[in-house]
């Protein structure tokens, strides 16, 4: 992949960005390829080397991933991204204490006249979304481990040197935490008030074995992205319980993506997926599937995806 990354300020980055194969096709490629911009990003403005982090004792310190979202715009969705496609990718975290932090990214194909590059405000990809673009909100906690080899029970603990205070600060109704904490709540990222009607089955559930030579990155935790892998099989599975093909979930156009991790789960462990699918109320028609991931009794992640009804982007 060619990729230029330059400071277009304090508080955020520049990436040139020429599309391989490694990063796009399977949304856990391009979420990879995000989780690895997001890690540089605050290299390069937080005054650390996530990749190095120690906490001041000494003791290894990561940047793990806790929630992402991916949000469309009419001519750009993850699988829009085709081999050869330029990107300028506009990288900006903002301040969220010593503890975790949240980096958002605006991709937005290149046409031959690049021009300036704009900053990425605060309330852009919440209020006024440019078209054209793909944004990407990925919020990070600092933690380490409270029992060796386990990966679970993590703690937070926020590394030695990492500088925050000069980045800007995300208005409170954006937050995060706070998109977390409902979906928590309810078992999904969309209004419980929602007049929706069950699509198809409306639920169906089955185990997944995690696997330690495909799923776990280099230090023994589950690798962030490897949900995605999962929850992307978990809808093709409701798509064909629908009687669908392969090929229409090849062309889905998925228009809003949002993952919550809420624990790490051991290597080897057996996931419960819940799908639940529903048509969703309102313009433009879509389809709205929640999947919940247990280990055990214990949630360890949970997903809602929107995708336009029919294949057709608005449509």
């Amino acid at each position: 992949m060619s990729a230029e990354l330059a400071s277009l300020d304090a508080t955020a980055t520049l990436r040139l960005v020429t599309v391989t194969p490694g990063m796009c096709g399977p949304t856990t490629l391009l979420a990879g390829r995000v989780g690895d911009w997001t890690w540089e990003t605050v290299s390069q403005l937080c005054g650390i080397d996530v990749l190095r982090a120690r906490l001041p004792t000494g003791e290894p310190t990561y940047l793990a991933f806790t929630y992402l979202h991916l949000a469309s715009t009419p001519s750009l969705w993850p699988a829009a991204l085709a081999f050869g496609d330029r990107l300028e990718v506009v990288s900006r975290p903002f301040d969220f204490g010593s503890e975790s932090v949240l980096t958002v990214h605006r991709l937005r194909r290149l046409d031959g006249e690049e021009g300036a590059p704009r900053l990425l405000a605060a309330e852009e990809p919440y209020l006024a979304p440019l078209d054209g673009c793909l944004y990407v909100e990925s919020f990070n906690r600092w933690v380490c481990r409270s029992r060796p080899e386990s990966n679970e029970d993590l703690v937070r603990a926020s590394p030695a040197g990492f500088r925050h205070r000069h980045l800007p600060s995300l208005p409170e109704p954006f937050s995060p935490r706070l998109v977390c904490q409902r979906a928590r709540r309810l078992s999904t990222f969309r209004p419980r008030e929602a007049a929706d009607e069950p699509l198809g089955p409306g639920e169906v559930c089955w185990q997944v074995e995690l696997d330690p030579s495909r799923d776990l990155n280099a230090v023994g935790l589950v690798y962030f992205a490897a949900y995605f892998a999962l929850l992307d099989g978990a809808l093709l599975r409701f798509y064909r319980r629908l009687g669908r093909s392969d090929a229409a979930f090849l062309r889905r156009v998925v228009l809003d993506q949002k993952l919550c991790y809420l624990g790490n789960a051991e290597g080897d462990a057996a996931l419960t997926l819940t799908v639940r699918g529903r048509r969703a109320a309102g313009r433009p028609p879509r389809e709205v599937f929640d999947v919940v991931f247990a280990d055990r009794e214990r949630t360890v992640a949970l997903a809602t995806v929107e995708i336009a009804s029919g294949g057709e982007h608005g449509a």
